[in-house]
């Protein structure tokens, strides 16, 4: 997924564990693999429409009659006797064109199924990323805006203590206060997203122990979608995006719905043939003796509708409608995916842009940092330099890292519009996290470890 230059560091949290735990758990995901089973027994269904259909029957009876003619010269007559019957029927369709289109339809609606399923795992890879990172920046932003506002208080006190000397007027002191008070609000603002955003990744893993979250690798270069033109992304995304794939199975099944209705006014052409014995121990008058029927039938069964009321031409302009939805379906699930694959592969660029700016911000922060720091030791610089400096230095960190991440998270919603996201690739950024902060920093010089990756 990402080419990485350290292997075996010690990790605080695991996106294997976490994406082995949305896989099994996360309920939109399972409801696509369940439709999927579905989808199979409607093609079982759809098959047994075309085999044989057998059925059996049998019955016993115990039967008490009286027979009494209009005849009053005849007396009346009673008997107690027993009746049986058995029968199996057989019915082999020969000709049901809407049998045959219906079992077409349903191999679509698997299909369609499949590809359902095979899109809502690369969404459910790409959420997972998304939401991981979007953690890991929310983290950041706590400890930035943490120590953000620990600056501005120092920096509040000087100003303050300044005031009091006579060094600086009420506007500084209050434009100190304004800043501090504004980043007390940052701080609060940034701890509400933190738990935010891990709401947002527990419903896709669960609940999170509490555990230290990882820091990602500074000096790790990441993979890059430039290998291939923004065009070459796009036909990718047209042959491949699950999302599209499903709509034309839906369409193709649309279609298939129109045939299997017009179907309905068609003949349809049946193998019938049946077996049976029926008997009772009495005939069907007083003093007959009784009898047993063995009989067997095998013929042909032709059905030609005539009229239904209009209800069949309904069902075919209903499915004709059915069909242009599916169409624009079609259209629209073309068209998010291409919006999808151009916000990823720009968003790339934006974040590799923002990347570059905040090492270099960092890069000037340090020496900056320096220079304020010797400049404090030998008079030339103050307290307030060294604060502002830090702050620098903190804010190019937190921007160097936010682009990173939403690089990675760019690049993954790339892959899955096209389809191409595996969970080997979502596994593989665990090589990118490390547990000390420190390792997240960004290279001093212009260094960058690179190994060969996707």
């Amino acid at each position: 997924m990402l080419a990485l230059g350290l292997a075996g560091a010690v990790q605080a949290q695991s996106l294997a564990v976490l994406l082995e735990r949305a896989r099994t758990g996360e309920p939109t995901y399972l409801g696509a693999k369940t439709n999927v089973l579905a989808a199979q027994a409607r093609n079982s269904q759809a098959i047994g429409a075309m085999l044989p259909q057998v059925s059996a029957t049998a019955s016993a009876n115990d039967n008490d009659r009286n027979y009494k003619t209009r005849n009053s010269r005849v007396p009346e007559a009673r008997d107690q006797y027993d009746s049986y019957s058995a029968q199996i029927n057989l019915t082999q369709p020969l000709l049901r064109y809407a049998n045959i289109v219906g079992w077409r339809q349903a191999r679509a609606v698997v299909g369609q199924a499949e590809h359902q399923l095979a899109g809502a795992e690369q969404e459910l890879f790409a959420k997972l990323v998304g939401a991981w990172f979007d953690l890991l920046a929310a983290r950041d932003a706590v400890a930035f805006t943490g120590r953000q506002a620990d600056a501005l208080q120092r920096q509040w006190e000087i100003v303050s203590r300044g005031a009091e000397l006579g060094v600086y007027g009420q506007p500084q002191v209050d434009e100190a206060r304004t800043k501090l008070d504004q980043a007390l609000s940052d701080a609060v603002v940034a701890e509400t997203d933190v738990h935010l955003k891990r709401a947002a990744l527990e419903q896709l893993v669960g609940d999170l122990p509490e555990r230290e979250l990882p820091y990602m690798l500074g000096e790790a270069v990441l993979a890059s979608p430039t290998s291939d033109s923004l065009e070459k992304w796009l036909e990718n995304v047209e042959t491949g995006n699950p999302n599209i794939l499903a709509a034309t199975q839906a369409y193709e099944a649309a279609t298939a719905e129109v045939r299997k209705q017009r179907a309905g006014h068609f003949p349809t052409l049946d193998l019938v043939a049946s077996y049976g014995k029926n008997g009772q121990a009495v005939g069907g008058f007083p003093g007959q003796a009784g009898y047993d029927i063995t009989q067997g039938t095998l013929g042909l069964q032709l059905n030609v509708p005539l009229f239904a009321g209009g209800s069949q031409s309904a069902k075919v302009d209903e499915a004709l409608a059915q069909k242009e939805k599916a169409r624009l379906d079609l259209e629209a699930a073309r068209r998010t995916a291409i919006l999808n694959t151009k916000q990823a592969w720009f968003g790339w660029h934006g974040a590799f842009a923002r990347t570059r700016a905040g090492s270099q911000a960092v890069k000037a922060a340090r020496s900056a940092l320096a220079q304020a720091r010797a400049g404090l030791e030998n008079g030339l610089k103050t307290e307030l330099d060294v604060l502002q400096a830090e702050q620098q230095l903190r804010a190019g960190q937190r921007d160097f890292r936010k682009g990173r991440y939403d690089q990675v998270v760019a690049f993954v919603r790339l892959l899955a519009a096209s389809g191409r996201l595996t969970d080997g690739d979502v596994v593989a950024l665990d090589g990118l996290l490390v547990e000390s902060p420190e390792a997240a920093e960004p290279p001093v010089d212009a260094r960058m470890i690179k190994v060969s990756g996707r």
